[in-house]
């Protein structure tokens, strides 16, 4: 997508507070932390799906629902079914050179963080859930400079007025709440993914509001 700063450009991560400590908690919290997310980006691939007639949004559901049985199960999922939802959800992956929409780095955000979460099913690489955070709060990124008509350029408070939306602050937010409830709980129970999809909930809308 030329002409935006999520493109080419080196600039200031938005900083989640707790991400680095969300790495030294259980497995299951963070691939909860993972799941949710996951969640959040969905519709975004949904609304991209029906749109421009690309994909199959259910295979991208039949995957983040295997995370989720994958949170609550006490052994580790069969490598070979990990390795048909990553396959699945790659061949439904869409290429943003064959798309003039930004809606297609939304929909490609939402593939990659499912795919990095079933990554993580395999590997445990703690680095892993940064990138999914990365994802999401790249989503709000790029829809707001597109939205806004923002110049990286020419614009001294393009970083600010990204930080600053509603829509940033609310992803912000989300994330940095659920690593908050995360850490504050013994045991994570079903009760408490309840809980915190419910935290993030915006009456089944994407965090771009789709």
């Amino acid at each position: 997508m030329p002409g935006y700063a999520g493109v080419g450009y080196i600039r200031i991560e938005m900083v989640i507070k707790g991400i680095d400590l969300l790495e030294k908690l259980y497995y299951n919290k963070q691939l909860t932390f993972a799941y949710l997310t996951c969640e959040r980006l969905y519709p975004n691939y949904v609304h991209f799906s029906r749109k421009f007639e690309f994909g199959d949004e259910v295979i991208l559901r039949s995957a983040i629902d295997f995370i989720y049985n994958s949170l609550l199960i006490p052994i580790s999922p069969n490598q070979k079914d990990v390795e048909w939802h990553l396959n699945q959800v790659e061949l439904n992956t869409p290429n943003t050179e064959d798309f003039s929409t930004i809606l297609v780095s939304s929909a490609l955000d939402s593939c990659t963080a499912i795919l990095e979460a079933l990554d993580f099913i395999l590997d445990k690489e703690t680095s892993r859930l940064r990138s999914i955070s990365s994802f999401a709060t790249d989503t709000v990124d790029m829809f707001i400079q597109y939205r806004d008509d923002l110049d990286f350029n020419s614009d001294p408070q393009f970083d600010q007025k990204i930080f600053n939306d509603p829509l940033m602050q609310r992803e912000i937010n989300a994330q940095e709440g659920i690593i908050s409830y995360l850490r504050e709980i013994d045991i994570l129970e079903p009760m408490d993914i309840t809980n915190l999809l419910s935290f993030q909930n915006n009456d089944d809308k994407s965090n771009i509001d789709l």
